[in-house]
């Protein structure tokens, strides 16, 4: 398992490389919740421990939103990234959710999110996305 913030500068260094995309913070959290998502399809675990929390715009993780906010709606600069992880592993979910998803714009994702489960019900509900509703949904429907 890896520190969230980790994740996120990864994938902040993955936005600068081959095929460059940008960034933002809004399309960062909608990637750190896919990539939490499909880290247990793929390894049956949690990438990080942090939960996420239903906001208007999709799934929020906390820590990652104070950490980037100043960067509003800008493209987090290059600088922001870190290129390896201390887990291949880890590095192989973020990398296979940015293969998958970088093309898509901020608000696409965030109408992908819109469209699952845990989000919708916490929302409706105003409680916190567990790490355990995230990982039924993305296990019974992928």
């Amino acid at each position: 398992m890896i520190k969230v913030i980790n994740a996120a500068k990864y994938f902040v260094y993955l936005s600068y490389g081959e095929k460059s995309r940008s960034l933002t913070p809004l399309k960062l959290q909608k990637l750190l919740y896919l990539a939490q998502g499909w880290s247990y399809v793929w390894d049956d675990k949690p990438l990080f421990m942090n939960d996420f929390e239903a906001w208007q715009y999709g799934p929020v993780c906390v820590e990652a939103y104070n950490y980037f906010k100043g960067y509003h709606g800008d493209e987090i600069p290059e600088s922001e990234g870190i290129s390896s992880l201390s887990s291949v592993e880890s590095e192989e979910t973020i990398k296979a959710v940015w293969d998958d998803f970088s093309d898509y714009t901020a608000y696409e994702l965030v109408e992908l999110t819109h469209r699952q489960d845990p989000w919708i019900d916490a929302y409706k509900q105003h409680t916190t996305i567990t790490k355990q509703d995230i990982k039924h949904y993305f296990q019974s429907t992928f």
